[in-house]
């Protein structure tokens, strides 16, 4: 008896949505909602120039409106790792005595327009099969950059100081303002700029490949931005750990050389593949609408003037 009023309900439920499938496709949906994988690649004083393919994964999903038939804008939230390490540097760079490296796990909030080459008719199932795109925006970016602890505190002589407390372990670098007396916060405004390219897959579903470089205002998405490292007298090395700690965070060599380049702020470069369905969004109609009124997008038939976004009166 179960069974047949399970199997009851999923016809009923079947029935109804293929009934919506088929009304649907004669509605001009503008809601869009996208999910997605990626990758992301740091572009700062701790990345190989002119190598793309080091990279960290990102995961990414939004919620798009088209408000002509060939712009639409919405919101996007990705989570994003960037890492960077001397070591993997070329090199003839000559940067690798340094010993530096990061790893930071970052949060994006963005808001962004998309301009498509071609434009959505109408009815939105007749749209082009391929349909390249421009995207800009503006976005608010939670980061984190943290590295392991050295073994040992060192000079600019080699000669070992101290033994570091905490060695090997993964700690958030800001606490430790290891370029002092400059210090930086955990947020940064950014500015996406990218293109991409969007595929029809079915009525309802289109794939995108989109590649975006993030222009940002902080040059410490891998916590190094000075030219010198802070004289060794900034820090109470002596009679605290946690000072010996940013000491040897700041200078794991003790060498002493140039530890970065504060004439350009930090870059990543995001690259995403994403797949977007075309919703109908009543709901979304109805929070964003003005006075918060639901438009009726079916067309009533019988009656002149009807139209997609005929006005419901409740």
């Amino acid at each position: 008896m179960k069974k047949l009023l399970v199997i009851s309900i999923l016809l009923f439920l079947a029935q109804d949505i293929i009934a919506q499938s088929f009304y649907s496709n004669r509605i001009n949906r503008r809601w869009l909602a996208t999910g997605g994988l990626g990758y992301a690649r740091s572009l700062g004083d701790l990345t190989n120039p002119g190598s793309y393919f080091d990279t960290k994964f990102n995961v990414v999903g939004g919620l798009q409106y088209r408000f002509t038939n060939r712009v639409q804008a919405g919101v996007n939230l990705m989570a994003f790792q960037l890492s960077g390490d001397d070591q993997d540097i070329d090199p003839e760079l000559n940067t690798r005595s340094r010993g530096l490296s990061f790893v930071s796990n970052n949060l994006e909030l963005s808001a962004t327009a998309t301009v498509s080459l071609f434009p959505t008719p109408t009815r939105f199932t007749q749209r082009k099969m391929i349909n390249p795109y421009a995207t800009v925006g503006v976005g608010l970016l939670l980061f984190d950059p943290r590295a392991e602890v050295p073994e040992y505190l060192r000079n600019q002589t080699g000669d070992t100081l101290r033994a570091v407390p905490r060695a090997g372990e993964m700690v958030s670098l800001r606490q430790y303002q290891t370029e002092r007396p400059n210090t930086y916060g955990r947020f940064a405004f950014v500015i996406p700029v990218g293109a991409g390219v969007r595929v029809k897959v079915t009525d309802f579903m289109d794939v995108s490949a989109e590649v975006s470089n993030r222009i940002t205002f902080t040059d410490y998405l891998d916590d190094v931005s000075g030219r010198g490292y802070p004289d060794l007298d900034q820090f109470d090395w002596q009679n605290s750990d946690q000072e010996a700690i940013a000491a040897a965070l700041s200078d794991p060599t003790g060498k002493g050389e140039i530890r970065g380049n504060p004439d350009s702020d930090d870059y990543y470069l995001i690259f995403n593949i994403k797949a977007e369905f075309y919703i109908q969004g009543e709901l979304l109609n109805r929070i964003f609408s003005p006075g918060g009124k639901r438009y009726n997008i079916k067309p009533k038939r019988g009656r002149r003037g009807g139209g997609l976004f005929n006005k419901r009166r409740f």
